[in-house]
Formats: C-alpha cells, structure tokens, sequence
C-alpha cells in the first residue's frame, strides 16, 4: 500500500478549490479561509449548497454617487454622440475627397484627425453596453474588464493623435497667413505625411505604458469575483504620475498655449489686416475650418487640464480624490468626446462655402432615384461650385 504526503500548501489550495469553487493564490486562499473561520466563530452558518449566488458583481464603484454620474453619461449622452460622430465624420470624409480639396495639405491632416475622433468616441460602445448592464454578465464583464487597458490606451492614441493634427493645421494656417508666397514650398505632401507618421509613433509611445501601469486584475472573495484597477507598488506609482505629467505636457498644456498664440495670429494677420483678400475661396474655407476646429478644441479640451493635472499630481488611485474631482473627470471626458463628434456640424455653422458644398452633397449622393431629375442638376450644381471656387 503505497500513501504520499501532500505538502501543507498544496492541502491549503486543494481545500480553497474545493470550498470556493476557484483556483486561486495562496494569500487569497488563507484570507478567505480566514474569513470563513471568522464566520464560523460569529455563529454565521454556511449557505445551502443549492443557493444561486452570482459568480460575478459590479466593482464597488458601479452604485456610488460618482459611479451613477458615470453611467448615466455612457447610457444617455453616448449613444447619441457616438451617432452624431459616425455621421459627421463620415460625411467629413466624404467631402475631403471632392476635387474642391484637392491640392490643400492640410486636407490630408483634416482626414487623419476625423479618424482619430472615429477611434476616440467608437471605442467606447463597450462602456455603453456595460452601463446598461445592470446584473453583471460573467462572459462581458470578464471581457469588458479584461480588455479596458487596451481599449483606454487606443482610445488617448486616438485623442492624442487628433490633439497633435489640430496643432499642425493651426500652425500650417499660421504659415499660409504669414508667408503666403512660400507656403507652398515649405509645406509640400512629402513633409506631411512625415509629420503624419512622426506623431502617428510619437503618439503611441506615449500610451502604451498605460497598459503595464493600469493591468486589471480579478480578486475571489469568497463566491464573488471583484474586478478592480489595483496598482501595483511605489514603483509602478511613480510611473504612472510620470506617465500623467508627460500626458498633460505634451497632449494639453503645449498644444493648447501653441493653438491659442497661433489663433490669435490667425485673427489677427487674416481679418484684421486684411491680408484674406489675396487668398483663393478654398484657402479662405480651409483657413476658417481651421479657426473653427481650433477654438472648439480650446473650449471643450481646456478644462481636462484640471483633471489631469489632479491626478498627475496624486496619482489615479489616490484616497485624496473625492466624488467631485471624479465627477469632474467624467464631464471633462463628456466635453472630449462632445469635441470629436461635433467638426462636421461646427464647420456647417461657422463656415458659409462648407455648408453650402455639403448641403449640395448630400442632396446628389442622398437623394431618393425618384428624383433623378433633379439629382442630375444638383450634381452640375456641385460641379460649378467645385469650378467657380476652385479658380478664384
């Protein structure tokens, strides 16, 4: 007859699978062990073995006053942006490909930042579906957290991105203004799209540590799985208040004193000195495009600077953050994904030729084959609007 000893460790973890239903660390195990000695010492019986209780729970966030801030925004507010910027964005990329834009490189900068809004405000359907779920889903909830480093670092490359293209167009605008008879020579395709994937990589460096210092991990407590953001260490907290002084340096604080002097040059140079007049009508309609994504990201971008700052100053799992620095931080991210969703419609209110080409484009592309009769004569519409600026 032949008998083995188990080592003390393995008893402990076998016994752990077999009363928790999960295999676990050996800290995890003699907590919960612990707490079921404590259970046992306080007269608090065990469970029937036929209770349902759920596998997993909502984090203690879900239900408290800044989480409630939180779901509402991503169960209201967020479809409707996330609707409002797959049309608009969709329709900017539509006309930046008419013959109208051709020629202009900050086009090409217009198309790579209405991407970057794509990404930005897309990606976060997956809050939204997990606002709405008010019973936990094992198979989502164990996705949805399990991928939100992921989906939160492609989410700040994209907002990054977008951040960096509104800087190069103002400061592409601010050279046009200046010196309109070297523009051309200065800003050539070539230098575009070296600027373009320059920042595209600069871009990425910069959030991918976001991933090492913000990792999910799951936490067995007793029959519940506890999802939460743990950090890691002094280390890893050290990190990442580098990571958020360098985010807030070069994704906020620079680009927006940059946008702002550039602005005020803009203005100045281009209406109050009269210096539009020799300008073609495509230059004057990008030129105000530009002015109008600038001011727009002034407004709705400059208060994160608040946020950011709060936790690159105390770190993001710091005690000291109450309910309104984290209410704060999801209306700063409302205002965000409000200035992704919205170019199209701000360039429709604020410039006269853009409104007039789109209206004129979606009543060709978008009109019922009923119409035909008139789609042909708006299309010979369209073409002399492309003609009439184009030469100008």
């Amino acid at each position: 007859m032949n008998t083995t000893v188990m080592p003390l460790e393995m008893r402990l973890l076998h016994r752990c699978e077999v009363a928790f239903g999960k295999k676990m660390q050996l800290s995890d195990c003699l907590s919960n062990l612990a707490a079921l000695v404590a259970f046992e010492k306080k007269g608090i019986q065990q469970c029937p073995a036929n209770l349902s209780l759920p596998q997993y729970i909502h984090n203690s966030g879900y239900d408290s006053a800044c989480g409630q801030v939180e779901r509402q925004i991503n169960q209201f507010a967020m479809p409707i942006l996330q609707l409002l910027c797959l049309s608009g964005n969709i329709l900017n990329l539509l006309i930046y490909r008419l013959p109208y834009f051709q020629g202009s490189t900050s086009v090409h900068f217009l198309k790579v930042k209405t991407y970057a809004n794509l990404v930005f405000v897309e990606s976060r359907v997956f809050e939204v579906i997990h606002a709405w779920t008010v019973h936990a889903d094992p198979a989502f909830e164990s996705f949805y957290w399990y991928t939100k480093p992921y989906v939160i670092a492609a989410a700040s490359i994209s907002g990054t991105l977008s951040t960096w293209m509104t800087l190069v167009i103002t400061i592409e605008t601010v050279l046009c203004v200046l010196l309109p008879f070297h523009f051309r020579q200065i800003c050539t395709k070539r230098r575009s799209l070296i600027i373009l994937l320059g920042f595209l990589l600069c871009s990425i460096f910069l959030h991918i540590p976001f991933i090492f210092i913000q990792t999910v991990i799951s936490s067995t407590i007793l029959k519940e799985l506890d999802s939460r953001q743990h950090n890691r260490g002094p280390f890893y907290e050290y990190v990442q208040k580098a990571y958020y002084w360098l985010q807030i340096t070069l994704s906020i604080l620079i680009p927006t004193i940059a946008m702002l002097a550039c602005s005020v040059l803009i203005v100045m140079q281009f209406s109050f000195k009269q210096h539009g007049e020799s300008f073609s009508q495509r230059r004057k309609c990008v030129i105000r495009m530009t002015v109008a994504t600038t001011l727009s990201h002034l407004l709705l971008e400059g208060p994160a600077l608040l946020t950011f700052a709060a936790v690159a100053r105390k770190g993001a799992d710091s005690s000291d953050h109450g309910n309104n620095i984290c209410i704060l931080a999801h209306g700063n991210n409302l205002l965000s994904v409000i200035n992704a969703a919205t170019p199209f419609f701000v360039f429709l209110a604020f410039n006269e030729q853009f409104r007039r080409m789109s209206l004129v484009f979606i009543r060709v592309h978008f009109v019922p084959r009923r119409f035909t009769k008139k789609a042909s004569v708006s299309r010979h519409k369209l073409q002399d609007v492309e003609i009439s600026t184009t030469y100008k």
